[in-house]
């Protein structure tokens, strides 16, 4: 029983992480490009890190959510089952979970390349627009 309970406790992690950083960075972008959503494209100017930043926030806030309810739903549908295959399904959900984790690289990465160019300049005023840091912000598409 306290292999379920741990199992399922940790099968909540990697959502609760998506939702805190979702809407952290929705609100506010790291300062330092030390940490963070860093690849060779979200790194090449402020701008970029912002955008990637906004973006990535934009997209793990609902993959956060649908992760949290199915994963927290889960394990109880494996109350009847042997704590073994209860375990072995446990782990199995947590390495399904990084399945929207990771993917959530592409559209980000993808974005960059539609609104900027090779030197991580927007390529239109609207992305301009986007990538500023203060508060009145319009929000990413």
């Amino acid at each position: 029983m306290y292999q379920w309970i741990l199992l399922s406790a940790a099968s909540l992690l990697l959502p609760l992480l998506m939702l805190i950083f979702g809407y952290r960075y929705s609100a506010k972008v790291p300062k330092s490009m030390k940490s963070g959503y860093r690849t060779r494209r979200s790194m090449l100017s402020r701008e970029t890190w912002v955008y990637a930043h906004r973006k990535l926030g934009k997209i793990w806030k609902p993959l956060g959510w649908i992760t949290f309810l199915v994963s927290a739903a889960f394990p109880m549908f494996l109350l009847n089952m042997d704590e073994d295959e209860a375990g072995m399904a446990l782990s199995v959900l947590c390495i399904v979970q990084t399945i929207p984790f990771v993917a959530s690289i592409i559209p980000v990465e993808r974005a960059l390349k539609m609104n900027f160019d090779e030197n991580g300049v927007p390529n239109d005023a609207e992305t301009l627009l986007a990538c500023r840091e203060d508060e009145d912000s319009p929000p990413l598409s």
